[in-house]
């Protein structure tokens, strides 16, 4: 008869695509990390000026309840000067907490050389909180299904023999058979 996956790739199959998802989610928390990484290593660095802080109100969607809280995203506007002199504003593309800068507060800033709105604000919580969540996330993950995988192919083997010893008492006693007669024993 026509099987479509035997029992035990149906659970170790379903466990290596979970795997696989936490590897990707890894993968991104991974890339996201390295590009951060790569741009503080390639950026000039200079100090600039907390201007304003914008928030920003998030958008409903359609399916949402009208009387579910909204948020709001903080992103900080710095002014700074880059190694020409030339004056540059910017918006933070990453949000920071509301109570997190004020207006006047001087910080590090990091930016593209080539194109000075490409900038960082130095913050290790801006900078590296959100890669290292996904990167984390995805990390725990693959443990949490690799624990699993392993815990599954232990299962798997000893219900497979005690499967097997089954059915071979099942075999052994089974009237149809000739020779098999259990009752003259």
């Amino acid at each position: 008869m026509f099987e479509l996956a035997p029992e035990k790739w149906t659970m170790q199959g379903i466990l290596w695509g979970f795997f696989v998802f936490g590897g990707l989610i890894a993968g991104a928390g991974l890339i996201w990390t390295a590009n951060t990484a790569r741009f503080l290593y390639s950026s000039e660095k200079t100090t600039g000026v907390i201007v304003d802080v914008v928030g920003i109100l998030s958008k409903r969607s359609p399916s949402e309840s009208p009387q579910a809280k909204q948020v709001i995203s903080y992103y900080p506007v710095v002014e700074f000067r880059d190694a020409r002199g030339s004056l540059h504003k910017a918006q933070s593309s990453r949000a920071a907490r509301s109570d997190h800068f004020k207006r006047g507060d001087e910080v590090g800033v990091y930016y593209d050389a080539q194109d000075p709105a490409e900038m960082f604000i130095e913050n290790t919580w801006m900078l590296w909180f959100s890669p290292g969540v996904i990167l984390g996330s995805g990390l725990i993950w693959m443990l949490a299904v690799g624990g699993m995988m392993i815990l599954s192919k232990r299962f798997d083997a000893s219900f497979a023999q005690s499967k097997a010893r089954f059915y071979s008492q099942v075999a052994a006693s089974d009237p149809e058979k000739p020779g098999n007669d259990s009752s003259h024993r």
